[in-house]
């Protein structure tokens, strides 16, 4: 029994109608239709269409699949302290994971007298490296008319130890003034 040989191509908006004056013909060497023959032609132009539509959706598929896969890469933390991971292919490193980290010290109102440092331990280890210094900024509740400044002193991929800095206090004349309710902080790396 012979078969007909599908080819992944789209006929031109239609598909021959077999007429009622068309002669009974299949398949054979000189038969209309490029050899196919009239009765045949309608199911060649459908078969090539299917396998057409098939070859669309398979390739649909193994797109989406790669879309899922790429998808799946993005992973974070929207918690007070979170991160954001983010898959990108950097033009020197290649496939990498951007990392951005952020997150609030919480200080209950509390008096700085001096310069204090508090430690921080990022919610998520960066594998490699950090970019640039982690950025860090106060939360004041009270001042005597200066600012109290948040800055980082040391980091590493771990975490960083932050100074809550206020202005003068080796001299005394602000000590005690200056109250804060801690500071947030960002950092990003990969």
């Amino acid at each position: 029994m012979a078969t007909l040989i599908d080819s992944p191509e789209f006929s031109a908006n239609e598909i021959y109608q077999i007429q009622q004056t068309d002669p009974v013909e299949g398949a054979a060497t000189g038969a209309s239709f490029n050899g196919a023959g009239v009765s045949n032609q309608p199911h060649q132009q459908l078969a090539n269409r299917t396998a057409l539509l098939k070859q669309r959706q398979d390739t649909n598929i193994a797109n989406i699949g790669v879309l899922q896969d790429f998808m799946a890469g993005f992973i974070g933390s929207l918690q007070t302290n979170g991160y954001l991971q983010i898959p990108i292919v950097d033009v020197l490193r290649g496939p990498i994971t951007a990392i951005i980290q952020w997150g609030y010290y919480a200080l209950p109102q509390v008096a700085i007298a001096l310069d204090t440092e508090y430690s921080v331990t990022w919610p998520l280890r960066f594998p490699n490296t950090i970019l640039i210094p982690p950025l860090a900024t106060n939360v004041y509740f009270q001042t005597s008319g200066r600012n109290t400044a948040a800055s980082v002193v040391t980091y590493s991929e771990r975490g960083a130890t932050f100074v809550l800095d206020v202005p003068n206090s080796s001299y005394g004349s602000f000590a005690g003034n200056e109250k804060s309710n801690g500071f947030s902080w960002l950092a990003i790396g990969f």
